[in-house]
């Protein structure tokens, strides 16, 4: 017989479909296959830096693309921002099949214009998703549906990463990325095709965007535990946003990791990512909110010293068969562990220092400003290692300075989290979904100024559903 949990969610399969396949479109899009063939093609660490960046760049325009949701409707612009972007992989697709063996410089503009291309119209459809699922899902099943979501959406990061690992070992490298970007594509497609399926919300209500642009300075620049929670996380986006482009780059071009290899430490940051939630979620509640992202930000500092001791070894510039070797899945998934256990703090966090009135704009408008300082971060870091003629590859001395004050950055940040305000302990934490696999791609899901349902809006839900 079918759990309680399952008859619950038996209506919401679709969905969960819908965010299994979105899942392994991002996770090659904008992740760390990403940034392997700009390593392939021969980018350098700034042009890598770049590309990671659009994401959170365009965060801003996020927020205006939620003013034509009451025009289109949730449905309508997802689809449009869906197949637009799935539009810009059939350039990696391309380059992928050209398979050249000396590559030119055009090949890595071109695979810039893409990823710039997929996040931009990744924008118009991301802001329609989370606002489609709370005007779907009636409230009493929205914690299962969002656990639900997360096990669903670490399946498919893992099965990805692995899957393509085992391509990189079977074929050549560039049939591998080829049958990786395909995937991605027929992902898509898979996602049109389930989202077709479920039912559209009525429209939301026109939202006024010139209020957006006089709240914004006025929250961010008062004093206020807002500005505070703001200024914490700023510092930390300014070099954490970083790590995953440029430990995947020095793994391929200075490590001498084979691809695989470095999928495969991937699945392992997804694995640490799964576990830190299992371990908090429940807990978290019991535990408070400061003891987790102290937690967090300590393992955090750990990892940021082993790499800081793995890059400054004599032997490890053009090679990594040494001892410290072994350790690299121990430290990709504490690094999963502790932005586990980040998110599902600031999550918690978040709305006890937002105006509850307001508190869909005032969370949009602080993660905008987050996301954007995050998306300046690996544009200046991948400047400064790259080495001087742009080739691919990384100034190991200057990349060992960012690990020590990665390092130095965190433990202050430790040292600080007693100081931060904690005021309307009350407030429920925000759910996300799939906010564990990427670490900070949760911004950009709480970048959205369309407010939740009425409470009888609601309640029609409820009572709709009830019969299904």
């Amino acid at each position: 017989m079918k759990s309680e949990a399952s008859r619950s969610l038996a209506p919401y399969h679709n969905l969960l479909k819908f965010s299994f396949f979105n899942g392994a479109t991002w996770m090659i899009a904008l992740g760390t296959p990403l940034v392997l063939l700009g390593g392939q093609l021969g980018a350098s660490s700034f042009e890598i830096g770049i590309m990671y960046a659009f994401v959170f760049l365009l965060l801003p325009v996020q927020i205006l693309a939620t003013s034509t949701l009451p025009r289109f409707g949730y449905k309508k612009q997802i689809i449009f921002g869906w197949i637009t972007r799935g539009l810009f992989l059939l350039i990696p697709l391309y380059l992928t099949f050209l398979a050249p063996q000396h590559p030119e410089r055009w090949m890595v503009n071109a695979l810039i214009l893409s990823t710039f291309g997929f996040s931009l119209f990744r924008t118009f459809g991301s802001c329609a998703i989370m606002p489609l699922l709370y005007a779907s899902l009636p409230e009493n099943v929205r914690g299962k549906y969002f656990s639900t979501d997360q096990a669903v959406l670490a399946i498919s990061g893992i099965l990805t990463m692995l899957a393509t690992a085992l391509l990189f070992r079977l074929l050549p490298v560039y049939n591998a990325f080829f049958c990786q970007y395909a995937y991605s594509i027929l992902a898509v497609a898979m996602t049109l095709f389930y989202l077709a399926k479920i039912k559209d919300p009525p429209k939301p209500k026109a939202k006024n965007l010139s209020e957006i642009l006089e709240e914004t300075p006025n929250v961010c620049l008062r004093p206020s535990p807002f500005r505070q929670a703001l200024i914490f996380k700023a510092i930390n986006a300014l070099m954490g946003t970083s790590i995953v482009p440029l430990t995947a780059y020095y793994l391929k071009t200075e490590g001498a990791v084979s691809i695989q290899t470095i999928l495969v430490f991937t699945s392992c940051q997804y694995v640490g990512a799964i576990i830190g939630t299992i371990l908090i979620r429940n807990r978290i509640d019991s535990t408070g909110v400061k003891p987790v992202l102290r937690i967090s930000l300590l393992t955090g500092a750990i990892v940021s010293l082993f790499w800081f001791l793995l890059i400054t070894h004599p032997n490890l510039n053009h090679n990594l068969n040494l001892n410290l070797h072994h350790f690299l899945p121990l430290a990709f998934l504490l690094f999963g562990l502790s932005s586990s256990f980040w998110v599902t703090a600031n999550l918690k966090y978040l709305p006890r220092v937002c105006n509850e009135e307001k508190q869909a704009l005032h969370v949009s408008v602080q993660m905008s400003v987050i996301g954007i300082i995050g998306g300046i971060a690996p544009i200046i870091w991948g400047f400064v290692v790259k080495l001087p003629s742009g080739a691919p590859g990384i100034l190991v001395d200057r990349f060992a300075v960012y690990f020590a004050l990665l390092a130095i950055v965190q433990l202050a940040l430790y040292f600080y989290v007693p100081r931060l305000s904690s005021k309307h302990r009350e407030r429920p934490a925000i759910l996300l979904s799939g906010s564990i696999l990427r670490p900070f791609r949760y911004i950009g899901q709480l970048v959205n100024v369309v407010e939740e349902p009425s409470r009888q809006a609601k309640r029609d839900i409820e009572s709709e559903h009830k019969g299904l």
